[in-house]
């Protein structure tokens, strides 16, 4: 959505870096990486911005591009103030909606959220079907085969606790009959192809 609204920004070539703008009076490019919101590893994707930005910077300068190169770790909703650290510019939500829409800040999150309120009129909300197949995959995995009904504490500590040697196999025949148990179910994982098959049935249901 950040990148195809915005009138200057694109999708970059530059691995690890969603976004790149050019300023039309500097010259200088700004990379962003993108986050939805603030719950993330930051130190890891700091690292990761600055270890593509580098390279990004060294293919602009090839080009002999005389702009300067900007790195911004961009939240998209949560992030309240404006920051510079580890030599990484972190923009507010509201500074990053107004340089991808060029347009005020108060203005431009008018326009993110209008778009947003009409991306989600497009979005399935009933997830029902699939907790229903993620239950039975989960309760499947970690029963106990002599007490169907009951969870097996024994095998979750060994998961959790002790070297992936002791539990590797084990964790595996499990895998399998969770699996076994949804197929059984008849539920059909999600696919591109399957959203579209339900969204024509729901276009011949309205159509009769």
């Amino acid at each position: 959505m950040a990148i195809d609204t915005s009138p200057t920004a694109q999708k970059s070539a530059t691995a690890g870096v969603d976004a790149q703008r050019v300023d039309p009076l500097t010259g200088d490019y700004h990379l962003y990486a993108f986050k939805s919101g603030t719950v993330t590893r930051n130190s890891d994707i700091i690292a990761s911005i600055k270890q593509h930005g580098r390279k990004a910077e060294r293919l602009i300068k090839q080009n002999r591009s005389s702009g300067g190169v900007h790195l911004n770790y961009s939240i998209l909703t949560g992030k309240t103030d404006t920051g510079f650290e580890d030599g990484v510019h972190r923009p507010s939500s509201a500074e990053t909606w107004s340089q991808m829409f060029d347009l005020p800040q108060e203005h431009a999150l008018e326009l993110a959220l209008a778009i947003a309120a009409e991306a989600g009129k497009l979005v399935r909300h009933d997830a029902s079907v699939h907790l229903k197949a993620l239950t039975v995959l989960v309760a499947t995995h970690l029963e106990d085969a002599e007490h169907p009904d009951q969870m097996d504490w024994d095998f979750v500590a060994r998961r959790s606790m002790q070297a992936k040697s002791v539990w590797k196999d084990e964790d595996g025949e499990r895998h399998k009959r969770a699996l076994l148990a949804l197929q059984e179910t008849g539920y059909v994982p999600y696919t591109e192809d399957a959203e579209d098959d339900a969204s024509h049935a729901e276009e011949r249901v309205t159509a009769s």
